[in-house]
Order: C-alpha cells, then structure tokens, then sequence
C-alpha cells in the first residue's frame, strides 16, 4: 500500500476481533432503529484507541512503528471486560455512545508504557456510534440504553494496530504488533 504523508486521523489501538468483534457488531445491530439519530461506528473495525494523531508526519512514521512493535513485544495478551453503555457529553447534548471498560491492571499498564506524548487525559473505551442529534437522543435515550443493558462481555487483547485515513478511507489498518511475551 502506498502512504501518502502526512497520514491523517492516525492511531494506535487494540483492535476488536473474532468473538469481541462480532459482540460488537451485534449491538450495533440491536440499535438499528437509531440509525436517523446514530453515526455508528465502522463495524469492521471496532477498536479502543491509545494514541491519536491529526496528523502523522514521515518523518515520525518509521519511530511510531519502532516503538510500537518495542511496545507489544514487551506486552502479554490480556483480556479486558465491557460492562455496559454510557455517552460522552452533557445530558441532552451527548455526542458520543460508548462501551465501558471494567478497569484492568494490564490495560493501565500498557496505556502508562505507551512512549508518546498523549495531549488529553486517558479515558479507556470503544466507541458504538457518535450521536447525529442529541435532541431526538435524549428523547429516544431510554430506549437506546435499555437495548445495550445486557452488553457485558470480554475482549482479548493480543495485539496492537496502527490505522490512519487513506484514501478519503478513515480507520485504515496499516500494521500489526502482536503481542510477544
């Protein structure tokens, strides 16, 4: 695949596969009734985010993989777990429909190994959908809520992900780091 610099909208993450994945896809499934009110996700590739970047330069690209692959070899495979649904914003201006994360040690523990510099505080989860209008939202919220209140389940976590825009196509996975020890 040919890069195009600077790599917009790039991140690290924990990626969602198999079972955590396909989890996932259901509930968004389950919501969609919602789909005037919600921009979901993209269901191929549900993720918890790391590390953001607007803008990845070429000139960083090389030591962002470096470190990275430094990273998971130095990291075990560990199993986070989802323990409901909450939203991002003030209430009746939410903008963002989550998954929570149940705290986890390792979790903790990769996010404070991470060697770049993180511009906002870490607030572990995995984004549903982000909400289009938070007016007719919070009319329908209940609803909403009552479909994800059974939306526990565990995710593994054996590696890390790198995905930037490419192509006018947002969260395009570049490389993998699989975990190593």
């Amino acid at each position: 695949m040919h890069l195009s610099f600077p790599l917009r909208s790039a991140f690290i993450a924990l990626p969602l596969e198999g079972q955590s994945k396909w989890h996932f896809q259901s509930l968004q499934h389950a919501l969609r009734d919602f789909n005037d009110i919600l921009c979901f996700q993209n269901p191929q590739t549900p993720h918890l985010t790391l590390q953001y970047w607007r803008e990845l330069m070429e000139i960083e690209y090389q030591s962002v993989l470096d470190q990275a692959g430094i990273l998971a070899s130095k990291t075990s495979r560990f199993t986070m777990h989802i323990t409901g649904a909450d939203t991002f914003g003030t209430h009746g201006q939410e903008r963002v429909l989550f998954l929570q994360i149940a705290f986890c040690e390792e979790l903790a523990r990769l996010r404070k190994a991470c060697p770049w510099v993180a511009g906002t505080p870490f607030h572990p989860h995995i984004t549903l959908a982000r909400i289009r209008h938070s007016q007719r939202f919070a009319l329908q919220k209940k609803c909403i809520m009552k479909s994800l209140q059974d939306c526990s389940y565990d995710i593994v976590c054996d590696r890390l992900r790198l995905y930037a825009e490419m192509h006018s196509v947002a969260q395009t996975p570049l490389a993998d780091f699989v975990f190593g020890t």
